[in-house]
């Protein structure tokens, strides 16, 4: 069950980021041939407009396939052609798959916040001859910003001490309406295995309406966006290596475990959670995407910025060598990190 749980939430994240290039794409004159949902054999397909829809057989994602990516050699682009469009029409279908994963990311958070709640940043206990006891803080207490950065979620302040190496931290706080700052150097613990500041949390708000869970769902995927971009920094400065970052075999051991931990709590926690990794993954995908690398949208977007100012697309040929180039490495990380995720299955 876990596997096909795996499969329909990459097709969903996968298939939505191409629906936000063909909608987008379409509205903007330019001519999708092909709309695809999975790979490889064709299940079957239908024709609607100038657009061929197509289920196949494995339900690992999908394709936007433009009038421009039909292969031929001496195809001259037409009025349809994704290259015949304006540059800012491009950025935008470009942009639109991103888009569409931050967009699904939001409204799956709706539903699962809506079900399961969210968690204030209000302490729920202050360790013992912990650093932040040390500081002042009380049970009760909620923390507002950390070095200035405003918290809504007590996840944000988990993920600002999972990346914390011992480093003091500005954390304000209220308390009887009043805000307070202190500065706070955690201390590293050998249980935990990282820096802690003594502080437990994750209180549920019992005032939860349904604008406060539309509210705190845009929390939640900033969270999960700012999650994916302090991951990536911390993989730049080399706190977090390439054995720590997970593909889609590592996903899918993830769904596994997941679900196996919530089965037995019913069918309804089951889909919670299963949306909540959906969230993850649509909000990943988003901001990776965007990341202007050779090969990826951002990439692309990348290209069309330089063709604003240059007043002139940047040669064809050029650029299909650059996100060949992109690509090919994109593919060898994947390769790289699927052989990682299948060695941690058997350790």
């Amino acid at each position: 069950m876990s596997i096909i749980f795996s499969l329909l939430i990459f097709c969903l994240v996968v298939v939505i980021h191409e629906a936000g290039h063909m909608l987008v794409a379409k509205a903007n004159g330019i001519h999708v041939t092909e709309f695809w949902v999975g790979f490889g054999p064709k299940l079957f397909s239908f024709d609607r407009g100038d657009t061929r829809y197509c289920l196949r057989l494995i339900p690992l994602g999908g394709a936007c396939v433009f009038e421009d990516d039909n292969g031929e050699a001496d195809y001259v682009p037409g009025p349809g052609a994704f290259m015949s469009a304006s540059v800012y029409s491009r950025m935008l279908t470009v942009f639109a798959g991103p888009f569409f994963n931050f967009v699904l990311a939001f409204f799956l958070a709706v539903f699962v916040l809506g079900i399961s709640g969210y968690t204030t940043t209000e302490l729920e206990s202050v360790n013992e001859g912990s650093p932040a006891m040390a500081a002042g803080l009380l049970p009760g207490d909620v923390i507002v910003k950390m070095d200035g950065e405003r918290v809504h979620l007590y996840e944000e302040i988990i993920l600002n001490t999972q990346f914390n190496r011992g480093t003091a931290v500005d954390i304000t706080y209220e308390r009887n309406g009043e805000r307070h700052t202190v500065s706070i150097t955690p201390e590293y613990s050998e249980e935990y295995g990282r820096y802690l500041f003594g502080i437990t949390g994750g209180l549920r708000d019992e005032n939860q309406t349904v604008l406060s869970t539309v509210r705190y769902s845009f929390y939640y995927v900033g969270f999960m966006i700012k999650n994916v971009f302090k991951s990536l920094g911390a993989m730049v400065t080399g706190k977090v290596s390439l054995n720590d970052m997970s593909g889609v075999v590592g996903v899918a051991a993830a769904v596994d475990d997941v679900y196996n931990e919530a089965r037995d709590y019913g069918a309804l926690i089951v889909l919670v959670n299963m949306m909540n990794i959906a969230v993850l993954l649509s909000a990943n995908l988003g901001v990776v995407n965007l990341l202007p690398i050779p090969g990826l949208d951002g990439g692309k977007l990348l290209l069309y910025i330089v063709e604003i100012f240059r007043k002139k697309p940047v040669d064809r040929e050029l650029e299909g060598r650059i996100s060949l180039v992109g690509f090919a490495a994109l593919m060898v990380l994947t390769v790289v990190i699927m052989y990682n995720d299948i060695v941690k299955l058997f350790r």
